[in-house]
């Protein structure tokens, strides 16, 4: 690990970590997204597509655990960087005006960011915890859809998943500015693809606990 070591030493160094592990991330999301939208297929479908997780055994496991040290890497890295950045700023009257032109997503990356980690949190605990060990004989679809028949769950899911967008928006122009391809011929695609991610995830992921929360009001 010392090439890690190295890495960190250097702000550069701790950018293309950052880079590479939110690049990941934004795959992981997109993998992820594929295999919640299952749920429109129904009870059957769903816990299917878990099923089939589950059937990888070890294998699983072990993406669980890459995974995890991916998001720890991120999150590691990105307060280091936010405390440099911290530390590297200006007095607040020499930038007042240059901060105007910085977005909001750009301007609060690392609170987005701490946001994102609180809500993934819970997101564990609600889902991935319960379906592990406090299930009480409920497979997950249904674990799911109790969940968010709560008006309090769905729209604290709905707000932090905007969050999420809003860091990924920054995260994904960030990440290809570090590897040095912000040329004028491709910043109007990057900034387009910044925000299609922003509102893919954020809206997309959001459908599921508002769907599912008015379709149980429907039943009632």
């Amino acid at each position: 690990m010392g090439w890690f070591s190295r890495s960190l030493s250097t702000s550069i160094g701790k950018k293309v970590i950052q880079a590479v592990t939110g690049l990941l991330l934004i795959l992981f999301l997109l993998i992820h997204f594929a295999g919640n939208y299952t749920i429109w297929g129904g009870e059957t479908t769903f816990n299917s597509y878990v099923g089939t997780l589950e059937s990888f055994g070890w294998f699983t496991h072990v993406i669980e655990i890459l995974l995890a040290l991916v998001f720890i890497i991120h999150i590691y890295v990105g307060l280091l960087l936010a405390l440099q950045n911290y530390r590297a700023k200006p007095k607040k009257y020499q930038v007042y005006k240059s901060k105007k032109l910085v977005d909001f997503s750009a301007r609060y990356t690392w609170q987005t960011g701490v946001l994102v980690l609180i809500f993934l949190i819970i997101h564990l605990a609600n889902f991935w915890y319960t379906y592990q060990f406090n299930a009480n004989g409920r497979d997950l679809y249904t674990i799911v859809s109790d969940l968010f028949h709560s008006t309090f769950y769905g729209v604290f899911y709905v707000l932090f998943l905007i969050t999420l967008g809003f860091h990924i928006s920054h995260g994904f122009k960030s990440a290809l500015q570090t590897f040095g391809w912000n040329h004028p011929k491709y910043n109007s695609w990057i900034e387009k693809t910044s925000t299609f991610l922003a509102w893919f995830f954020g809206l997309g992921f959001s459908l599921i606990p508002i769907i599912f929360y008015f379709t149980f009001l429907g039943g009632k």
